[in-house]
């Protein structure tokens, strides 16, 4: 009490608040928790769905961002809203300026016809055309199971939007599953052209 009555008398009658510092590079413009929320593309139409824990966005720095430090399951819709795809991801940024999407650390994802993808990163590129077969990439190793007895794995993954025609840079492993053997069958690794 009395260091109180010392601070404001030798002010004359005016209290000094400490001034805090904040650099706007690394605190959210924007934070939100147990969020779910639709977002709508340039011309107002819904095409995605994020859930997420934690949504941070970085608004008042020269390359802005949003981050999902505690992963996020991200749907994507087509003109009649039926999932065309979902990722799953333990980090998601979204880069605004760039329209890019990083998932980072187990990352799953699955088309509309029950294909699923599993990879340590990949890269959604909204800028490319949905046709491309750069909309989503990764350099890292990747698998896909198209489900009965067929699973695929490489390096350098590279799909269209809708994640039904995709390539390795760097070709791994073919295998058939036999429910009657329970065995695996494979092929050597081979590299692509």
């Amino acid at each position: 009490m009395f260091l109180c009555v010392s601070v404001v008398s030798c002010n004359k009658g005016k209290s000094v608040l400490p001034t805090v510092a904040v650099d706007v590079a690394v605190s959210p413009t924007t934070h939100a928790e147990d969020l779910s929320s639709l977002i709508s593309d340039s011309t107002g139409v819904t095409k995605y769905r994020v859930d997420t824990k934690v949504w941070d966005i970085y608004s008042n720095i020269e390359k802005p961002y949003w981050h999902f430090p505690e992963g996020a399951y991200l749907e994507r819709y087509d003109s009649v809203f039926n999932v065309e795809f979902f990722i799953k991801a333990d980090t998601v940024y979204y880069y605004e300026k760039e329209e890019l999407w990083k998932m980072i650390g187990n990352v799953v994802a699955q088309n509309e016809k029950g294909v699923k993808f599993e990879t340590s990163e990949l890269y959604m590129n909204q800028k490319e055309s949905p046709s491309s077969m750069n909309f989503f990439y990764t350099d890292k190793f990747a698998r896909i199971d198209e489900g009965g007895d067929r699973i695929s794995t490489g390096t350098g993954l590279r799909s269209n939007q809708n994640m039904t025609r995709y390539s390795f840079y760097e070709y791994g492993l073919e295998a058939t599953i036999t429910e009657s053997t329970d065995s695996i069958i494979s092929t050597d690794s081979i590299k692509a052209p």
